[in-house]
């Protein structure tokens, strides 16, 4: 399961224009782990995932660690690893700040 969130806008605060994180996708990959990353923009982010219980009637939401895009080519990756709440992921978006 692949989901893709692109989340990127200037923004006028006081007079200058200020980019965030763009060029952002998010995906589910093996393992059971939630990853997000960002090409393009500036800005602080990271990944949010819906994660099912296997055995209960629950779901609960799961994040990754804060990853801030501080110049070109750096592109961290945020991840999150479902196992670890005993849960299976099954949607994954961005959490920008």
């Amino acid at each position: 399961m692949v989901a893709a969130v692109a989340a990127g806008a200037l923004t006028a605060v006081g007079g200058t224009a200020q980019a965030a994180v763009d060029g952002c996708s998010t995906f589910i990959g093996d393992g059971n782990r939630g990853y997000a990353h960002c090409s393009r923009g500036f800005g602080t982010y990271r990944v949010k995932a819906q994660c099912d219980s296997p055995k209960y009637p629950y779901s609960i939401t799961v994040y990754g660690a804060w990853k801030t895009r501080k110049s070109i080519g750096d592109t961290p990756v945020s991840w999150v690893d479902g196992d670890k709440y005993a849960c299976h992921l099954v949607k994954t978006s961005l959490d920008v700040r």
